[in-house]
């Protein structure tokens, strides 16, 4: 409880009874933000433009319109944070200021969504498939091969320790399997276009990956029971 609880005595802290900002001390502290919606902006801009006269893919329009919403998502929040408080406190000057920034940011994100939907569709849907590809491989390998569940069987009997190596078992295997698929003439397609086939795939290897770790640790677990028991 103390992680969730701390992480909840933060929440209520955010949401307290707290003073709205100044317009000044709120441009001060989003500064930096506006500066990387206007940059992201005045690229996203330029790579049209430079597309409509050559041959260049979607995808690098669709990666800074993405950029460009993520960020204008922050600038949302941050002046929808700051028109509730004002709002809380009755700063109806304030509150009319924030909500101003509130509704432009707001129609921006609309405009871009528009445009990404429009005419960048394909190039958006091939960055955020490969930011999930990214995010999964980020997330699963350090889960399954430092797993602190498995380091438990490190040293007590020979087989128990190769428990602790079972990821890398399971990993040195599908390597395999590939490798030989590879080696009799049929390798896999490959199609990184298509966002929806990367992830599928990804998705297969770490399904296939997590059974067969399941699977080596199932039996090496009953031999290292067996081992005990004999030695016993």
């Amino acid at each position: 409880m103390g992680r969730w609880g701390e992480l909840a005595r933060q929440g209520r802290a955010e949401t307290g009874d707290e003073r709205p900002p100044s317009m000044e001390a709120f441009l001060e502290s989003n500064h930096q933000l506006f500066t990387v919606i206007g940059i992201f902006g005045a690229l996203s801009v330029y790579l049209m433009k430079f597309r409509q006269s050559t041959a260049t893919r979607t995808g690098a329009v669709g990666a800074v319109l993405l950029l460009f919403l993520l960020t204008s998502f922050v600038a949302v929040k941050n002046s929808y944070r700051c028109t509730e408080r004002a709002r809380r406190h009755g700063d109806y000057l304030l509150l009319f200021g924030f909500a101003v920034f509130m509704y432009a940011f707001v129609t921006l994100v609309v405009s871009v969504l528009l445009v990404i939907l429009s005419g960048y569709a394909q190039g958006a849907e091939s960055v955020l498939g490969s930011s999930f590809v990214y995010a999964l491989v980020f997330v699963y390998v350090p889960f399954v091969f430092r797993a602190d569940a498995l380091r438990e069987f490190s040293g007590r009997t020979p087989v128990a320790s190769g428990i602790r190596y079972a990821p890398h078992l399971a990993a040195v295997a599908l390597a395999g399997w590939y490798g030989t698929r590879w080696l009799r003439g049929s390798p896999p397609t490959l199609e990184l276009d298509s966002a929806a086939y990367s992830i599928g795939i990804s998705l297969s290897l770490v399904a296939n990956h997590f059974l067969i770790t399941a699977g080596l640790v199932a039996v090496l677990w009953v031999a290292e029971r067996g081992v005990t028991r004999v030695q016993q």
